[in-house]
């Protein structure tokens, strides 16, 4: 198998369909595990809502006969199942859910040749590199990097999930940091390992032989239990890939178009001019980084789109700017202006609510997880849409994926009624 040529993310509702339109759910099926395999690509836009879980299901349902037996839609409701598990946890899911595999302490710093691609062991030096050219990985890459740093080097889970987060166009807090979790072993049962023949199966072109990955896995699982970090191998390169700054959100990231649209409304000046300007309008229309599909609408008589962005989500989790440009693009699309808050000046917050409310103009905002953005009723008198989920929310909280899988599936019935529910619910 040859390595195939790196995918470009296009940030716009077009490319998200076209994408869509070339998947085979046969072919992902047989092949999905393969680097080369006929996986979807579609996670970045799905992350960043120019398409739905629940809309991709729909459509390729006219293309195709799915059911929940499909593997397709098995890991689509990963998706839906980190979610659940981020509703439940919250801001628990960045820490431990479960006690660590091994009880010393974990470093708190990522080595240099890890951060830079150059331990010496393939696998994970090609799947740095891809990570900062292209912002995604295939799920066999993360796995084998979140493995290798957290038990062959002893790095605590969280410090490898901020910094992978922070370069994935698709990352999700609740399926980034619980899969780092998983992986650890502190959200499952024990500790993910892999070796070189795993490498050599589904990676073929990445040689990891005669590194420390090359032995049984019972060497490994006793490595991922004690303290001895493996560092990295003896003739690991000494230059490797040069890491992409991550900004907390600054207006130098804007263009001059999206400038002239922004307003800060971490000013007072801002938030009269903003006041001033509701006379006109009937309805705010609040678009976050998670909800770009409706930039990409037509908008009714009396509506304003507006991108939201909050600083301080951005600063807790900063973004490449690769991922800005991903998300920025999309509201310079479609979006009549950019609104800047933070979240976490309580006091100015409650003064912008206050004056928002004696406008009378209507807000409505998707619902979302993602911290911040959560909070955002404290700043605009929000009415909040439902997020367009395929599976219905289990009736308590299932921190098994098979209990979760097997719930919710029961509860829609059949595919075609979890979709058909989905519709009439909008």
């Amino acid at each position: 198998m040859q390595h195939q040529t790196p995918v470009k993310f296009e940030p716009s509702r077009l490319a998200a369909l076209n994408a869509l339109a070339t998947v085979d759910p046969a072919r992902y099926s047989r092949t999905r595990n393969f680097l080369d395999g006929a996986v979807t690509r579609l996670s970045p836009w799905i992350t960043h809502g120019y398409l739905s879980v629940r809309e991709a299901t729909q459509i390729l349902m006219e293309k195709y006969r799915l059911s929940f037996e499909d593997k397709l839609i098995f890991e689509f409701a990963w998706r839906e199942f980190f979610k659940h598990a981020h509703a439940e946890l919250g801001n628990g899911i960045l820490s431990d859910v479960r006690r660590p595999v091994w009880s010393g302490k974990y470093s708190s710093q990522l080595p240099g040749d890890i951060r830079e691609g150059r331990t010496g062991v393939a696998a994970i030096d090609a799947g740095v590199a891809l990570l900062y050219e292209t912002g995604y990985l295939h799920n066999h890459v993360r796995m084998w990097i979140a493995s290798y740093v957290v038990h062959m080097r002893k790095v605590h889970w969280k410090v490898g999930a901020d910094w992978m987060y922070a370069h994935l166009l698709d990352g999700d807090l609740a399926s980034n940091h619980l899969s780092w979790q998983w992986v650890a072993g502190t959200f499952s049962h024990k500790p993910y390992v892999f070796n070189s023949d795993n490498v050599k199966k589904y990676a073929p072109m990445w040689n990891c032989s005669g590194t420390a990955i090359d032995t049984d896995y019972e060497d490994l699982e006793s490595i991922a239990r004690s303290k001895r970090d493996v560092g990295c191998e003896r003739n690991a390169p000494a230059i490797g890939a040069q890491e992409p700054g991550c900004h907390n959100f600054d207006l130098e990231l804007l263009t001059d178009t999206l400038k002239r649209k922004t307003v800060d409304l971490r000013q007072q000046a801002g938030v009269d001019s903003c006041s001033s300007l509701m006379g006109n309008f009937k309805k705010i229309n609040l678009v976050h980084p998670w909800e770009l599909k409706a930039c990409f609408d037509l908008t009714q008589t009396g509506e304003l789109r507006v991108g939201l962005i909050d600083c301080a989500f951005h600063k807790a989790h900063p973004w490449s700017k690769q991922r800005w440009d991903f998300v920025l693009n999309a509201m310079e699309t479609g979006c009549d202006q950019i609104w800047v808050v933070n979240t976490d000046d309580i006091a100015h917050c409650a003064t912008m609510l206050a004056r928002f409310i004696q406008t009378g103009t209507e807000f409505e905002l998707r619902e979302t997880l993602n911290s911040g953005y959560v909070m955002m009723g404290r700043c605009f008198p929000v009415r909040w849409n439902a997020e367009d989920k395929l599976l219905p929310s289990p009736s308590r909280f299932q921190q098994s994926f098979s209990r979760f899988y097997r719930e919710t599936t029961l509860m829609a019935g059949s595919l075609e009624e979890a979709v058909h529910g989905a519709i009439l619910m909008e």
